[in-house]
């Protein structure tokens, strides 16, 4: 990807990954690594969309439904070697064969390819002073209050919903990492690891709903819970390092990119 130095860099990272994503689909043979790295590349143009909303609401929102719509057309294939990833990390037989429902890749893919020139022409020609700087500042304390409230009431939705908006900060933080002025936060090294982390109880509490309830799956589902709590543990941890920093001292700092 080529450096992002404007908001109209934004606009063309997020069209370059929707094709990224794009071609992945419609040329890989290996099912599971072509939809894993797509979903990838889908989650980015996303985050630098939402970047831009400030800037073409009605647009951006438009782009990003359809890249929704790509991505839920994708997620079963994912959450099915997911399920099976992590029954074997707690030693437990997967609830399926990891391949999920068929879906018609290549034309999924070329369609995604066709939406990407779409978004790449997003961004406006006049963009107010400091924008990045205020874009980083605003995902970073979106972010920052969805990992609050999780904190605050660790269950599913609020779980979901920490998720995405520290995957959005991480992506954003990620494609200006040219710009970023020294030692100015948020780090995405920790950002990515929340998320992994996080990812990682999401793949849990899936396979702690699938699993037998009976006396066969007791075993099974006190291996789940332990790991659960140690995931849970580390996630708070890593996060209260990463959201210490008050949004408006972010972005101050980005000021000077």
């Amino acid at each position: 990807m080529k450096p992002v130095a404007e908001a109209k860099d934004l606009a063309l990272a997020a069209g370059a990954h929707a094709r990224a994503a794009g071609r992945l689909i419609a040329t890989q043979k290996d099912t599971v690594r072509a939809v894993h790295l797509a979903r990838r590349h889908i989650k980015r143009a996303r985050s630098l969309l939402r970047a831009l909303k400030p800037l073409a609401r009605d647009a951006v929102e438009r782009e990003n439904g359809f890249l929704r719509a790509f991505a839920h057309a994708l997620a079963p294939l994912r959450d099915a070697h997911a399920l099976a990833e992590a029954a074997r990390a707690v030693g437990a037989a997967g609830p399926g064969d990891g391949q999920g429902p068929r879906v018609d890749l290549p034309a999924l893919g070329r369609a995604l390819q066709r939406q990407a020139r779409v978004i790449a022409r997003l961004a406006p020609a006049d963009v107010p002073k400091h924008f990045l700087a205020k874009a980083v500042a605003r995902s970073y304390s979106r972010a920052r209050r969805a990992y609050l409230a999780y904190e605050d009431h660790p269950s599913t939705e609020p779980l979901h919903e920490a998720r995405k908006r520290i995957k959005d900060c991480l992506h954003l933080i990620e494609a200006l990492d040219d710009r970023r002025p020294k030692k100015a936060g948020p780090k995405a090294r920790k950002l990515d690891r929340i998320g992994e982390l996080m990812g990682a109880i999401r793949d849990l509490d899936l396979l702690a709903r699938r699993m037998d309830r009976g006396e066969a799956g007791r075993a099974k589902l006190a291996r789940i819970a332990a790991r659960h709590v140690r995931l849970e543990r580390e996630v708070q941890r890593t996060g209260d390092k990463a959201f210490a920093a008050k949004p408006r001292a972010i972005e101050k700092a980005w000021r000077h990119a």
